[in-house]
């Protein structure tokens, strides 16, 4: 509609709103307009509402409504519509506790708890993105017994089907496949598809047999659902191996809260990677799940949060952003796989998902539980809430050795012994999965030798090389390092930059089991979750068969045939310039030793590295999580890490370098008096992203506010300037990553 302009009266009433748009010079400013009478009585906190600005409409949240300032005579602009969702109170005030905590536009905030059809801008049109395929029939045992019916290629399609279905894209990239091959086998009657709208995944009979707990699970159970009935809000850790049966205590928790008529919010660390546990929560509870994800269609992502915010699903099933879900009175949130570097959202405003959890349970009080084999160091820490299961539900804890890459011969990635392994395991026809983890683009640097990385003196932290210097630098502190042309420990042979990848393991493998089921399970193979699922699905119906991939391989799936796990490489994930690389590699070799062996058949683990003797890896293979852990944390005290002090990252972008790193000099000089020489740390160069340099500095204190408000001023005086030369400013309060 046209905008108009009205006259102020002494009836008229006013709304406060702030625009959901992502314009960092606005600030927090809040716009003023008039409310249209007809609009009067659905125009109240929290409504979402259609605004003129500028020359276009945008979408708005209320944030108050009242007489105009003063009674003066103004000219404003009105409201034009009024959404049918709004945003739940007490969502609004979370919104202005994350924004003020990561140091965010209110609108940032405001944009995450906002319902998903007005934050994408669009109205769903019911519809599914595209079709699911499904097999037909005949039934396995009949398709085996017509091979002629069948090519490799129309086998390999329908192996690749999970239960759930799959879009036709998405099966024929998983199988190889073209297009033709699917139309040939659906005209066999093999497959059909359906739309995404028939299908009906809520209507799902909860399961009347439960398992029986063993006496450390009761005890478990026993102590959380104690926690949840106390006064306020609580905290807990479930601490538990790997194939422990968190889940079960999880649900009969969960079980417990919905009887009292309040919700429960479940977070696991990728949708796509977890497909199991929406399986068991729905078993169990039926048409009372909800999930929300990004990889929902935009329809079903409307229909879950109508669902949820109408109190019809209690329970909700999410990765990160579901700790928004607007479930009336939540009182208890479950982090499953807590250590999950997922939880931490990298855009702003970049929140951590269990900080947001204690925020959101503060006020209403109820139970935080975070769930893992390997939590953080930071959780860890406090015994005082801990809660322990040492026991494996189904089979025994693989047998772990150790491949000392320096006594190894015959070239490749893969060692003779391990080799050998893998051949003898599909020999067998079982399973086995290989893990390289490569994380982002720092290769560090050692020796061949003896295995020296070469290290920070002042950060303990590995050093990155840098082509264009041709030097060694620090990340974190900035030192830089000219590099020696031997090895300093050894002085016998020339330092390697380590770069090895999942690609090629996948080539070393298929050239040594050609006659095999070799999958690839990474970032660069899977653009898509329903493409993990297939390939999920097409591993597990594999016999025998190899999974090579990153971290991905590793997270909380359950492989009953998998007896053999190969870490090709144990020292990629130690040595980036990170001070949590060794809790990551120390939680990555437990994670994925935990695949192996989890029914009947023994599993065993090899573990290739250059220093066997690094002490996270040398704990991780003795189990030895107290050690770990008490190491860890007296190293942090030293040298004053999280937990023992707030970090804040500021970087500066830009597409020309010299004004980048002028920014960053400028607001570390601007900084510089309020804290000391080791709280504040850089600026230093990253290697340039998406042709665009960067600058960025690092703050670590003790006390977290003080440090959050001195920043927040520094940026809000700071960031206009700076981005009308051509300077973006990204703020990261408790980040997780310094690349």
């Amino acid at each position: 509609m046209e905008v108009t302009a009205a006259v102020i009266s002494g009836d008229t009433r006013v709304a406060q709103v702030v625009p959901l748009l992502r314009l960092r010079h606005l600030g927090d400013r809040r716009f003023d307009y008039l409310i249209p009478p007809d609009l009067l009585e659905r125009v109240v906190r929290g409504s979402l509402v259609k605004v003129p600005f500028g020359k276009r409409q945008v979408t708005a949240v209320v944030l108050q409504t009242g007489l105009p300032p003063d009674g003066d005579a103004l000219e404003l602009r009105c409201i034009e519509a009024v959404h049918e969702d709004r945003v739940p109170e007490d969502l609004l005030r979370l919104a202005g506790e994350v924004s003020q905590r990561y140091l965010a536009p209110l609108e940032a905030g405001l944009r995450l708890v906002a319902p998903p059809a007005v934050t994408r801008d669009r109205r769903p049109t019911g519809r599914s993105r595209e079709r699911l395929v499904f097999r037909a029939g005949p039934p396995d045992a009949a398709v085996d017994s017509l091979p002629a019916r069948l090519t490799a290629k129309q086998q390999a399609l329908l192996d690749c089907i999970p239960l759930e279905g799959i879009g036709p894209a998405d099966l024929c990239a998983a199988a190889g496949v073209g297009t033709s091959v699917l139309r040939a086998v659906e005209a066999k009657g093999l497959v059909e598809m359906r739309s995404a709208p028939d299908l009906e995944p809520h209507a799902v009979e909860p399961a009347e047999n439960q398992p029986v707990l063993w006496p450390e699970q009761a005890s478990a159970v026993d102590g959380l659902i104690a926690a949840y009935e106390g006064e306020g809000s609580a905290e807990r850790l479930l601490w538990g191996i790997t194939g422990s049966g968190k889940t079960e205590v999880y649900l009969r928790l969960i079980e417990r809260v919905v009887r009292d008529g309040a919700g429960v919010i479940l977070l696991v660390p990728e949708i796509a990677l977890t497909p199991q546990m929406i399986e068991r929560v729905r078993a169990r509870f039926g048409g009372r799940v909800g999930v929300l994800h990004s990889g929902l269609a935009l329809g079903e992502r409307v229909r879950e949060y109508r669902r949820i915010a109408a109190g019809a699903a209690p329970v909700v099933v999410g990765a990160r952003s579901a700790v928004f879900a607007p479930i009336p009175n939540v009182r208890l949130i479950i982090i499953d796989e807590s250590h999950d570097s997922s939880y931490k959202q990298e855009e702003e405003p970049r929140y951590h998902a269990r900080t947001v959890a204690q925020m959101r349970l503060s006020e209403r009080g109820g139970l935080l539980l975070e769930g893992s084999a390997t939590p953080p160091v930071e959780s860890a820490g406090r015994p005082e809430e801990v809660i322990r299961l040492t026991r494996r539900a189904a089979g025994a804890l693989p047998d772990i050795e150790i491949v000392d890459m320096r006594r190894q011969g015959g070239g490749g990635l893969l060692a003779p012994r391990c080799r050998e392994a893998l051949a003898q395991t599909l020999r067998a026809g079982e399973q086995a999965i290989v893990l390289l983890n490569r994380r982002g683009y720092a290769g560090h640097v050692y020796c061949e030798q003896c295995g020296h990385v070469m290290m920070c003196d002042d950060c303990e932290l590995s050093l990155t090389y840098h082509s264009r210097e041709r030097r060694l630098q620090c990340h974190h502190c900035g030192r830089s390092y000219a590099q020696p042309s031997l090895c300093p420990a050894c002085g016998e042979a020339p330092l390697t930059r380590a770069a090895p990848g999942t690609e090629r393991v996948d080539r070393e493998l298929r050239a040594l089991v050609p006659n095999e089921q070799v999958f690839r399970m990474d970032s660069d193979m899977l653009t898509s979750g329903t493409r993990v699922r297939a390939l999920l699905e097409a591993f597990k119906a594999a016999r025998p068969g190899v999974l090579v991939g990153t971290q991905m391989v590793a997270k909380g799936h359950d492989f009953p045939a998998v007896t053999l796990v190969v870490v090709a490489d144990a020292d990629t994930g130690l040595y980036v310039p990170d001070f949590r690389s060794s809790e990551r590699t120390f939680q990555l070799l437990t994670q994925v030793a935990g695949r192996a062996g989890r029914a009947d058949m023994a599993g065993r683990v090899l573990v290739q590295t250059w220093n066997p003797d690094v002490p996270c890896i040398r704990m991780a293979l003795l189990r030895d999580e107290q050690g770990f852990y008490s190491r860890e944390l007296e190293s942090r005290r030293r040298l004053g890490y999280p937990p023992f002090a707030a970090l804040i990252r500021l970087t500066c972008v830009a597409r020309d370098e010299e004004r980048a790193k002028a920014a960053a000099e400028h607001i570390s000089g601007r900084l510089a008096p309020y804290f000391g020489v080791r709280e504040l740390l850089g600026p230093v160069r990253l290697p340039s992203l998406r042709g665009k340099s960067r600058w960025h500095l690092v703050i670590g204190a003790a006390g977290g506010e003080r440090a959050r408000g001195i920043v927040r001023q520094a940026v809000a005086q700071l960031e206009g300037p700076y981005r009308r030369r051509g300077v973006v400013l990204l703020v990261d309060v408790d980040p997780q990553s310094f690349n």
